[in-house]
């Protein structure tokens, strides 16, 4: 197994800070975003079509429901892990080992964060869009 360097851990750390603060600003924006066009007080939702706010509400609530996922299996994974740390017997688990394997696979979460780019773009841009045709 080899040793990591304190460069990487503080890499790790940065990456870790930047990947919750970008989860905290999606989820935000989606639940934001359906608030704000769902309510009745928003005037240029209640001139869009029942198709529009369905697409609108839908892509919104698919990018939020995809980092709230991400974040509660970034959170076993890393609770796994965490446990396989201080328990040597708990390494032998399928659960730790399993874990261990996921948390290395960085696509998982660009995957994530692109399917949540893109439900936020399509429901930004059919809001725009209704407005601009």
């Amino acid at each position: 197994m080899k040793q990591e360097s304190l460069d990487a851990k503080g890499y790790f750390e940065q990456y870790w800070r930047y990947c919750s603060s970008l989860r905290n600003w999606f989820v935000a924006y989606g639940i934001g975003g359906c608030i704000l066009f769902v309510s009745d007080k928003a005037e240029l939702f209640q001139q869009m079509t029942l198709e529009r706010k369905r697409v609108v509400v839908i892509a919104f609530l698919v990018g939020v429901i995809v980092q709230v996922l991400l974040a509660g299996l970034n959170k076993w994974i890393h609770w796994y892990i965490y446990w396989g740390k201080e328990d040597e017997g708990f390494r032998q688990t399928w659960r730790y080992k399993a874990s261990d394997r996921i948390s290395t696979q960085f696509w998982i979460d660009v995957v994530v964060d692109l399917i949540t780019f893109g439900a936020f773009g399509a429901a930004t841009g059919t809001v725009i869009m209704a407005f601009f045709p």
